[in-house]
């Protein structure tokens, strides 16, 4: 890959930009296609399972080994893993990297099995944890089928950290797409398992489910299926990867110890965030209505949606170029670029978070309202995704700074930032389920995560002299006059008809979302068009304020004409200064006091 490089750190310039694009565009095909294999997995566990207790015991079960993954080695893993892998492959000789790849891949592939060793002992008491605060009366029956199932999904923390090793693996040799596809056929094995077993109990209980054995234990075994299947699909890759690896047990390699320092940080972040979630859901589960885990799951499947498609896609495109800049400290192309990409980010994040406040009820009754929902959880669900909806401008705001920070590779302040935010939505998480339940839960963490995107905000504006100005806060605001015309464009499109379900609704939900679509990029159109044009008038009147006389005082030869700040100068001396016909630069606001020198690594100036 051809690339530009400053102190042999490559920028996204020159030829292998291109290649850089299509890897970017080949990942977000792949995150799209898998967000909506994602969506249609949710309409099946909804379809089999319905919204209470039962699904409550799967949720619960389903979720835990993502999280134990991540507590153990997952996040730490994609945040350490590649850079130190592709520091080896550049730096140092092909036995020796591989040497020290193989040393990190054996040591942690032996702290997954030994984890899932644990995790298998440990099943019951997290359980127990998770329903702490539920005092129902079927408690005890949900503490069984969870316990139950989730001893069958013990095995997906060993396949979710090879799919996170593999994966850095890959990338570390600059291959992008197949860990973006494989979640595709997760998704497909789940659907299919869940559609059989809804096939063999069409209407699951707590109570009725213990009479299907065989079918409950094939929901167990095709849901960890699914994962066995995503993590195998990427072997194929990893066989043309031409990679070097053998078993070498070195626990106290260099490359060990560099991981180790690397991620103390990283895991007190991962660590903060999983340790979030488990209060979260042992909130949901202990609410006075039954099914708030599946409504709290299903919500925020869906207010993923833009984040996964949008923003990854967005951070994953101006990271590389965000870092280069930081390394060379150049601080306004870093501000520039992070402008850019946060501008861009923003104005597909908000119209959609407008978007999916008006849609949530009638979006979730047409997406959701079959087999086993009832219409009591489906309601549920989409109170719930109103209100993560509010907080999706600040959620992803929020993970755009983060990737800023990691960028200047600041991950202390990171962690801080992540501590506030779990502390915000644990706080609020507590004080508002018990009046508004999981709604309140919801709220909780959009509140946490805009109060925290404010505070990294102004962390990194104090960092880097400013976010940058009129160009991010000009093209912003277009975004909100235009997402507020397409809020009530939406509202008066939706309301046209009020069919509850079928055809009707599905009409109903096509026309809000065409007319509103419509309406945003007409009104946002025509702003940038008006904003256009005052722009050009500005420029404008600039140079004519800028005009030399047609004819300067002649020079005799001596001392120059005029006096003052501007005596000496060269255009004094010419009676066409060379560079009048050029184009004035003006400063960028907040530019005026620029530290040419940038900031350390560390941030300080």
């Amino acid at each position: 890959m051809t690339e530009v490089e400053f102190d042999g750190i490559p920028t996204p310039e020159g030829p292998g930009s291109g290649r850089l694009a299509r890897a970017t565009v080949g990942m977000a095909v792949g995150t799209t296609i898998s967000r909506i294999t994602g969506v249609g997995r949710v309409v099946a566990l909804t379809a089999a399972l319905g919204g209470f207790g039962f699904a409550d015991a799967y949720n619960l079960a389903n979720t835990t080994p993502n999280i134990i993954t991540d507590i153990v080695i997952g996040g730490v893993l994609s945040a350490t893993f590649v850079p130190v892998f592709v520091d080896h492959l550049t730096t140092r000789r092909g036995k020796d990297a591989w040497e020290a790849i193989s040393a990190v891949v054996t040591v942690t592939i032996t702290v997954l099995l030994v984890a899932t060793v644990a995790f298998f002992v440990l099943t019951p008491s997290i359980i127990h944890l998770y329903t702490v605060t539920n005092h129902r009366p079927d408690v005890h029956q949900q503490q069984q089928t969870a316990i139950f199932l989730l001893r069958w999904f013990v095995p997906q923390l060993t396949c979710y950290g090879l799919i996170a090793l593999f994966t850095a693996l890959l990338n570390a040799r600059g291959k992008f797409a197949a860990p973006m596809f494989v979640p595709i056929a997760n998704n497909v094995v789940v659907i299919t398992v869940l559609l059989w077993f809804h096939a063999l109990v069409p209407h699951p209980s707590l109570v009725s489910v213990n009479a299907h054995h065989t079918a409950l234990v094939l929901l167990a075994f095709g849901t960890t299926l699914g994962v066995v299947v995503q993590a195998a699909l990427l072997l194929p890759s990893l066989a043309r990867a031409d990679l070097h690896i053998r078993f070498l047990w070195a626990p106290l390699h260099p490359a060990m110890r560099t991981i180790t320092r690397l991620a103390g940080w990283t895991f007190g972040l991962v660590l903060a965030n999983q340790v979030a979630l488990v209060v979260i859901l042992a909130l949901a589960d202990g609410a006075k209505v039954p099914g708030a885990v599946s409504a709290y799951t299903y919500a925020y499947t869906f207010f993923q949606l833009p984040y996964g498609v949008v923003a990854v896609s967005v951070m994953t495109a101006v990271t590389p170029s965000l870092s280069a800049a930081w390394a060379r400290r150049d601080t306004a192309v870093f501000r520039r670029r992070m402008a850019f990409g946060l501008r861009g980010m923003l104005a597909i994040v908000i119209p959609s978070a407008v978007g999916m406040l008006i849609l949530a009820h009638p979006l979730i009754d047409l997406v959701l309202l079959h087999g086993a929902e009832s219409p009591a959880a489906a309601d549920s669900t989409a109170a719930a995704l109103a209100m993560f909806s509010l907080g999706l401008p600040g959620f992803c705001t929020f993970l755009y700074m983060v990737r800023v920070f990691q960028s200047m590779q600041d991950t202390r302040t990171a962690f801080r930032l992540y501590l506030m935010e779990n502390v915000l939505n644990i706080a609020f998480g507590v004080l508002l389920v018990g009046p508004l339940g999981v709604r309140g839960l919801a709220l909780s963490v959009s509140i946490g995560y805009s109060v925290a995107a404010l505070m990294a905000m102004s962390v990194v504006r104090k960092r880097v002299g400013g976010l940058g100005g009129p160009d991010l806060t000009t093209p912003v605001k277009r975004v909100v006059a235009a997402s507020a015309v397409m809020a009530v464009v939406t509202v008066l499109a939706l309301n046209v008809s009020s069919a509850p379900s079928g055809f009707g609704l599905l009409g109903r939900v096509m026309l809000g979302v065409i007319a509103g679509v419509i309406a945003y990029v007409t009104t946002a159109t025509i702003l940038g068009a008006r904003e256009a044009r005052r722009t050009r008038a500005a420029r404008v009147a600039a140079r004519a304020a800028h005009v030399e006389p047609a004819r300067a005082p002649e020079w005799d030869g001596g001392d120059s004409p005029s006096h003052g700040p501007f005596r000496g100068r060269l255009d004094d001396r010419f009676p066409d200064p060379p560079g009048r016909h050029l184009r004035p630069v003006n400063d960028e606001p907040g530019d005026e006091e620029e530290d040419f020198h940038g900031p350390d690594p560390g941030g300080n100036r």
